[in-house]
């Protein structure tokens, strides 16, 4: 695939949007023209972070580290894509191997820890009018299909500490899994590395890699966990997706999407504050532990 304009923001990032501009005339295959029409409804600038045009030349639209404005009641912690087109059968092969790169180098950032939406999911509109989810080969929680890259696991189960200026078989396994060349030195570009991985993760952006980072680099992409055992069941929050998801908001009696989203993390932090513990979004074994208590809820293998 060919390499993109892609930078990873320091901003959160949860999801990525796919849009389509609505036009097939080529005078308004630019950023220009949609800059134009978007402060024309009042906005401040383009709404959308990039924009693939018929020739699958990818422009860069919005500043990558702002919010943008392309799904109302949806645009935090999201990033924003859009095809030049109006009609599904004008979108062209070279837009949609445009697309796959872009997402590609996205999910690859953040660890394939995002999902992938069409602007259709969250309004009544038709857009983006092809199917993005063919073409991304998206599972039903947003989670892209493009890439069959293995993860490996810690060496014999083992969270041994490491840091900057370490070297050998950790520092290769730690750079495997992050994505990034495996030559078993821990130089500037796995500290860089690291240190993403880390504010990703809300922790201290420190170069050494503790148990905790172990366990995070090690956990699957999707919570596909579905047990009664709450000791087995992974750790939940804002940006989750999967069945494990399911059983919380089964659990929670909310609408079952799989996607760990603000309603869930209203509902968690709501049970948590009714049980007397901080309101935070975060669902851990003590809080499993309790959800089957109280709902008393069985078969859940």
């Amino acid at each position: 695939m060919p390499k993109t304009l892609f930078k990873k923001p320091r901003r959160r990032v949860e999801r990525v949007f796919i849009h389509c501009s609505a036009s097939d005339n080529p005078k308004h295959d630019n950023v220009a023209t949609i800059r134009k029409w978007h402060k024309a409804r009042g906005f401040n600038d383009i709404g959308y972070h990039f924009f693939i045009h018929k020739n699958g030349k990818i422009s860069k639209g919005r500043d990558i580290e702002k919010t943008p404005a392309a799904q109302r009641g949806n645009n935090t912690n999201t990033i924003a894509i859009c095809l030049h087109g109006l009609q599904k059968e004008n979108f062209t092969k070279a837009q949609f191997k445009a697309i796959k790169a872009l997402s590609s180098d996205i999910n690859n950032a953040y660890f394939k820890n995002v999902s992938f939406h069409g602007h259709r999911e969250v309004s009544a509109k038709a857009c983006p009018v092809f199917d993005y989810k063919k073409v991304l080969k998206l599972d039903k929680f947003g989670s892209l299909g493009l890439d069959n890259t293995v993860v490996v696991g810690a060496i014999d189960g083992e969270f041994e500490e490491i840091n900057y200026g370490d070297s050998g078989k950790r520092v290769k396994t730690l750079q495997k899994l992050l994505g990034i060349k495996a030559d078993g030195d821990y130089g500037k570009k796995t500290l860089k590395a690291v240190k993403s991985f880390k504010r990703q993760h809300g922790l201290y952006e420190s170069g050494i890699v503790t148990k905790e980072v172990w366990i995070l680099l090690n956990k699957p992409v999707l919570e596909n966990v579905r047990v009664s055992d709450p000791s087995k069941l992974p750790d939940l929050q804002i940006g989750s997706r999967g069945a494990s998801v399911e059983l919380l908001q089964e659990l929670l009696f909310l609408k079952v999407d799989g996607i760990f989203g603000k309603n869930t993390g209203k509902a968690v932090r709501n049970f948590k504050v009714k049980h007397g513990y901080y309101p935070s979004d975060l669902v851990k074994e003590h809080i499993w532990k309790l959800l089957f208590k109280v709902r008393r809820v069985e078969h859940y293998e």
